[in-house]
């Protein structure tokens, strides 16, 4: 079966289970959650700007981290095509919260199947993440000038998640924070960059001690001659 609704998950309901510890995996009320597939949290680069927009929510909500990693990509491709590397885009809102789920048949007419009170909570389907109202979802930071740009960039995303969202914007021209970051800045670099520089060094690693193991065959095949015992020819 696919994902449900995120009209499942949207509300806030009571207090969320999810406790997961890594000292006391015994006292853990969730085991083998999922990892979040957010696959980045910053991106652009980090150096000074002019202006901050926050996006955040009018009421409180509940957002799953496929959404939030939807939601991140139509903002992030839409920034890099027309701004090029002149502006920072933060991810805010760590799924931490396991959502749980029981296993339902896949025909027609099909309801959840029931074990009493075994398994009573389901299993671990994904990650959410629990937004109140007027905390950001996501932060960038971008000049003046670029603001529209930003403002259709963020609208982009608002499509991918649920409810309603404002928008902050700040002046931090005279920030001491942003003051104190390079003119310059420091490019954010992709998961993607980094799994090639990741994978060459492995092989580069690798290859060594196998060329190591050949050289030491060819030695080891070689005939060795002793002082004062000719080799005999026939």
């Amino acid at each position: 079966m696919g994902i449900r609704p995120a009209k499942t998950i949207r509300d806030w309901k009571g207090q969320p289970w999810a406790r997961m510890s890594q000292r006391r995996p015994r006292k853990s009320f969730v085991k083998g959650a999922p990892h979040p597939k957010i696959r980045q949290y910053n991106m652009g680069t980090d150096k000074r700007f002019e202006l901050e927009v926050h996006m955040v929510p009018d009421i409180r909500l509940q957002l799953r981290d496929n959404s939030i990693e939807a939601a991140r990509q139509a903002a992030n491709k839409y920034l890099e095509k027309t701004l090029m590397d002149n502006f920072f885009f933060q991810v805010v809102s760590f799924p931490h919260l396991v959502v749980r789920e029981h296993t339902a048949l896949g025909v027609a007419g099909a309801d959840r199947i029931s074990k009493g009170m075994k398994a009573a909570f389901g299993k671990p389907k994904g990650r959410m993440a629990r937004v109140k109202a007027g905390e950001p979802v996501f932060r960038a930071r971008v000049m003046k000038k670029d603001l529209p740009a930003l403002k259709e960039a963020l609208r982009r995303s608002m499509r991918k998640l649920s409810g309603n969202y404002s928008l902050i914007i700040r002046d931090i021209t005279v920030d001491p924070k942003n003051l104190l970051r390079s003119v310059l800045g420091r490019k954010m670099k992709k998961r993607e960059e980094e799994k090639p520089v990741v994978e060459a060094a492995k092989t580069e690693a690798g290859a060594v001690p196998a060329e190591g193991a050949a050289a030491g065959k060819e030695v080891a095949a070689k005939p060795v001659e002793k002082k004062g015992s000719p080799m005999k020819t026939l």
